[in-house]
């Protein structure tokens, strides 16, 4: 079972948000092969069970983790934070003397749902 990078980038990050609601052996073999690369072989043999059950932990693990993210979501709140975080900057780079009331009251309508936890206007 092989991972493309893209793969091990996503689930390392599921892996980082989520991993204390893993059973311990999911969590055992995730870290094992999303941080140390390692084969079924290897990981069976470092923990001393199966490559079937390591193969059963690791697809079990990785269901788990997508479960995980689509009942609470973690990841995708994270990205539309830094997607927030984007547009705030760039209208606060945006500036000047001139328009600086505008980007001011834009600004202060990005920040307030996330300080309230609500939505923002426009998706924004």
């Amino acid at each position: 079972m092989s991972y493309t990078p893209e793969t091990v980038h996503e689930l390392s990050v599921l892996f980082d948000l989520y991993e204390g609601l893993l059973a311990p052996r999911q969590r055992e073999v995730l870290d094992l092969k999303l941080h140390e690369d390692l084969s079924l072989m290897e990981i069976s043999e470092r923990l001393n069970i199966s490559r079937q059950a390591c193969e059963d932990a690791l697809k079990r693990g990785e269901r788990m983790l997508r479960k995980l993210e689509s009942a609470i979501g973690l990841r995708r709140r994270i990205r539309e934070e830094e997607d927030r975080a984007a547009i705030l900057l760039e209208r606060l780079c945006s500036m000047n003397p001139e328009n600086w009331r505008e980007m001011r009251d834009v600004c202060v309508r990005i920040l307030s749902p996330l300080l309230s936890g609500g939505e923002a206007e426009n998706g924004v």
